[in-house]
């Protein structure tokens, strides 16, 4: 039944604000303050307690960091799960390109939790792009989509995509504008499991009326 599968992928979104739940749990692990804006959100799945990056001066210690690293790879899983389940709740081109990209960006969630960033950097890096840049264009898609339907939705959806990769472009380019390069990512990472955990409500509703009617 459409209405079902559409909640339970609607509920999937939703369960990925654990990814910021995660990350506030396993800082309280942390032997030195972690600092939001110096810190990236990869320093919490850091496998080692050493200077990172090797010969820098930033000390990144994370007692936490394997369950920093399963809220990765279940972040990337919701993701996916839940963009597969919900196709079906609009039609066309824009709102399911959009939702590949999303499903994309959860991928790139697996990779930064298999791959931490003092592990194997390459496929950490790609994961991190998979996510900064396939995400939040995602976003910028599906809030086309929502255009003739759902204006303010719509508007709002497109403009944290857009947030998302001007951020991702100033993070790549060195440029913190006062935010720091922790602050900086965050800008680019936060849109997509933001969004999801909020249409993922929105969603449910819709889809538990058509359950029950």
């Amino acid at each position: 039944m459409p209405g079902r599968t559409i909640f339970v992928g609607a509920a999937a979104w939703i369960a990925t604000f654990q990814f910021f739940v995660a990350q506030v749990v396993v800082q309280l692990a942390w032997p030195t303050p972690f600092s939001l804006r110096l810190n990236y959100i990869s320093d919490l799945g850091n496998t080692a307690c050493a200077p990172f990056p090797p010969g820098s001066r930033m000390m990144v210690c994370s007692p936490w960091h394997a369950g920093m690293n399963a809220s990765f790879a279940a972040t990337g899983v919701l993701l996916a799960l839940g963009a597969l389940l919900v196709r079906r709740a609009r039609r066309g081109l824009l709102w399911k390109s959009g939702l590949a990209l999303v499903a994309l960006a959860g991928a790139g969630f697996v990779l930064v939790a298999l791959f931490p960033e003092n592990v194997r950097a390459a496929p950490h890096r790609l994961g991190a792009a998979l996510h900064f840049v396939g995400g939040n264009l995602g976003l910028v898609l599906l809030g086309a989509a929502l255009l003739r339907s759902r204006a303010r939705a719509a508007w709002l959806t497109i403009a944290a995509g857009i947030l998302g990769l001007v951020a991702t472009a100033l993070f790549v380019g060195g440029h913190d504008l006062g935010a720091g390069r922790g602050g900086m990512e965050r800008l680019a990472a936060y849109p997509v499991p933001l969004w999801t955990t909020i249409m993922g409500a929105a969603l449910a509703r819709t889809a538990r009326r058509r359950v029950t009617a």
